[in-house]
């Protein structure tokens, strides 16, 4: 009885040293899947969630490489993310549009004070992603804060 309940002490005591990301992948015909996992009270979220993203869990996918993360900061309510260009260089539509919509929805689902989200690449900004997505203007919470890659339903 001693072992049991010093156990539940152990578990209950690292649920309140972490904290629950939900992170944004997509299951076989690119519909959204969310997934909760906790992470350590003092991990970096931003690099947690990035780094998550990469290594889907097995049955979904991702459209977020590895490493892509450069440097991001926060500017009052915004965040800035520096992307790495080459992992993105090869996006296609679909790769790019995904991509986009993983990362936003995962933002701004998990960071309730962040109002936008604005890409840089390689430090600078440009007019689209790759090929096809304006990042010109930064992407706003009350438009992304759902799954919008097919609209409303």
């Amino acid at each position: 009885m001693k072992r049991l309940l010093f156990v539940a002490l152990i578990v209950l005591s690292m649920q309140l040293v972490a904290r629950q990301l939900v992170l944004f992948y997509l299951d076989d015909t690119l519909e959204p899947v969310s997934v909760r996992q906790n992470v350590d009270e003092d991990a970096d979220l931003v690099k947690t969630i990035f780094d998550r993203l990469a290594s889907p869990p097995n049955g979904l996918k991702s459209f977020v490489p590895k490493d892509v993360l450069r440097a991001y900061f926060f500017v009052e309510s915004c965040l800035v993310v520096d992307l790495r260009r080459g992992p993105v260089s090869v996006f296609d539509f679909t790769q790019e549009r995904f991509f986009v919509h993983q990362v936003l929805r995962t933002i701004f689902e998990n960071f309730s004070g962040i109002d936008a989200v604005y890409f840089l690449l390689d430090g600078s900004r440009r007019d689209v992603l790759t090929k096809m997505v304006d990042v010109r203007f930064g992407f706003a919470r009350h438009f992304w804060s759902r799954w919008p890659v097919e609209g409303e339903r």
